[in-house]
């Protein structure tokens, strides 16, 4: 493994981890040195004994020290943005250190507990569009982010149910639909109550899995993987991006794009350089995933250094890219400033047709 990724990796867990904790053993009047390496060994320890069961296919403890390692890691973002503020707050007004020290926990349990219950709440996104390409309207859904694995069978249930409300022509998955090795056909199987055509694309996470997950997962199922094809809808064609392919390799693969269709691109991370090569193409709405909008404050600010794109609709050239915050969750099902998000797409015929 390359060394500066190591030592990045170091430094970065001792800055998240260990100074929020130092700073509130401070704080606390126990000030040691140890507190700044103590929390980053144990998230790495977990994390890395994690590796370790799941590379022997111990899903009991894989879970728990999986589970153990994503709080911590969610707890300890919260604890880092809400130190700096309370920090910078004790500053502007002279508060006690024990008050800050109060401020600190109060804050972060409030806002954890939160995290936790948003972390359960679907939104349904209305995003309505109108092309010269078409004839009629379009609804269709477009979901991202799944993650089955971090959450269960019931939460797939109840994303399905959203989906039944809308009742639209056709269905969208951009990516990281399955995320765990022990996932099963079980596991996506509410899908198979939809009635409509779903078209999946591949996400970084299902090649973090066994070669072959995904397709085992859904095979037999009503979902239809469409890496590197393109697909006929009516008067749209639905082209899909795998996860380790590129757009313009994509489009020379399918045969390219016919301006006189609406084309649907399907990626799963909304990079700059590939939205701008899409709209170069003529592609009328690119659709991705992959940010979860930042999932818990404030990783989105952080992502924001990484992705133009983080969530919403943008509009570049004569292209419309629409980024889903994430239909699940990865690891915890907690949310701080986002919401698990149902799409739903109308696409209408311009008045200038």
């Amino acid at each position: 493994m390359n060394p500066f990724f190591i030592i990045s990796i170091i430094l970065f867990t001792i800055v998240i981890f260990g100074l929020p904790t130092w700073n509130i053993a401070r704080l606390a009047g126990k000030k040691h040195w140890l507190f700044l390496l103590i929390p980053p060994i144990f998230f790495l320890g977990a994390f890395w004994l994690a590796n370790i069961f799941e590379s022997q296919g111990n899903i009991f403890w894989y879970q728990i020290l999986r589970s153990v390692s994503f709080y911590v890691l969610i707890v300890g973002m919260m604890l880092f943005g809400i130190s700096i503020l309370a920090s910078l707050f004790s500053i502007a007004f002279s508060l006690k250190k024990k008050t800050t020290l109060v401020l600190i926990l109060v804050l972060t349990f409030s806002y954890a507990a939160y995290a936790r219950i948003n972390g359960e709440r679907i939104v349904t996104k209305q995003v309505n569009l109108e092309t010269r390409n078409i004839t009629r309207d379009y609804q269709f859904v477009h979901i991202s982010d799944l993650h089955s694995g971090s959450t269960d069978v019931r939460h797939a249930q109840r994303v399905v149910e959203r989906i039944k409300k809308i009742n639209p022509e056709f269905v969208v998955i951009t990516g990281d639909f399955i995320d765990e090795f022990y996932v099963g056909p079980a596991d996506i199987a509410p899908f198979n109550a939809l009635d409509m055509p779903i078209y999946l694309v591949t996400g970084n996470h299902e090649y973090y899995l066994p070669e072959g997950s995904v397709q085992r997962v859904i095979e037999g199922s009503v979902i239809q993987l469409i890496d590197s094809m393109k697909i006929q809808y009516d008067e749209l064609d639905i082209i899909g991006v795998d996860e380790l392919q590129t757009v313009d390799a994509t489009l020379e693969l399918v045969g390219g794009v016919d301006e006189n269709r609406y084309t649907i691109l399907l990626d799963h991370q909304p990079l700059e350089d590939e939205a701008l090569v899409a709209s170069e193409n003529g592609i009328s709405l690119m659709l991705s995933g992959h940010t979860h909008k930042g999932q818990i404050w404030p990783m989105g600010l952080l992502l924001s250094l990484r992705y133009r794109y983080i969530g919403g609709l943008y509009e570049i050239g004569k292209m419309f890219l629409y980024v889903n915050a994430g239909t699940g969750t990865l690891g915890p099902k907690m949310r701080l400033g986002t919401a698990n998000e149902v799409t739903h797409i109308t696409l209408s015929p311009s008045e200038e047709l």
